[in-house]
């Protein structure tokens, strides 16, 4: 199934490339720009949080979706075409501390991902289709719409990710190219 795929892809394409990283390197960055570990803490909240949520909602029955036609239009380009719109603020629950720990947000992202794993081996599909958990831009989502999701918004993030290794290796300078990248 795709949702086991895209699962299966995110911590490699997160946190593969930030093996070995020096400590310190986890929070060296251009100037207003997230860190590598404020970009680890995003993605980590917004896995754990609808994880939880879906969790805790395993029982419940007789959900309906709730979305206006507008979400329901962005849901199917950003879930469709996998392209994540840019200069959109990220919502307050997901918003990184100033300098968060890096084991701890590589953890709470291994974990969040590894509860929406569980879920999508063990709930049946029909079941995975039925429960729902609102998104802020896109409206309710189900659990393979919210795979699809953290995927392409991982995706969006390694690119910032990349661009902060590349400014470590550079010894903290930007290029210009890289001044034109969304830092959030």
């Amino acid at each position: 199934m795709k949702s086991r795929r895209q699962l299966a892809a995110l911590e490699p394409m997160v946190l593969g490339p930030l093996h070995g990283l020096e400590p310190e390197d986890w929070h060296r960055g251009p100037a207003a720009k997230w860190t590598i570990a404020q970009v680890v803490a995003h993605l980590a909240l917004g896995v754990d949080l609808s994880s939880s949520v879906f969790a805790q909602r395993a029982e419940k029955t007789g959900m309906i979706r709730r979305s206006n036609p507008g979400q329901a239009v962005l849901r199917h380009l950003l879930l469709g075409f996998g392209k994540f719109p840019p200069g959109r603020q990220a919502p307050e629950t997901t918003r990184p501390p100033e300098k968060p720990d890096p084991e701890i947000v590589a953890a709470q992202y291994r974990m969040g991902v590894e509860r929406f794993a569980t879920m999508a081996e063990t709930w049946p599909e029909k079941r995975q289709m039925e429960i729902f958990v609102k998104h802020p831009l896109l409206g309710d989502l189900n659990l393979p719409e919210w795979i699809r999701f953290h995927y392409v918004h991982a995706r969006h993030h390694v690119k910032q990710i990349q661009s902060r290794l590349r400014y470590i290796a550079r010894g903290g300078r930007e290029s210009g190219s890289e001044k034109s990248i969304e830092s959030r």
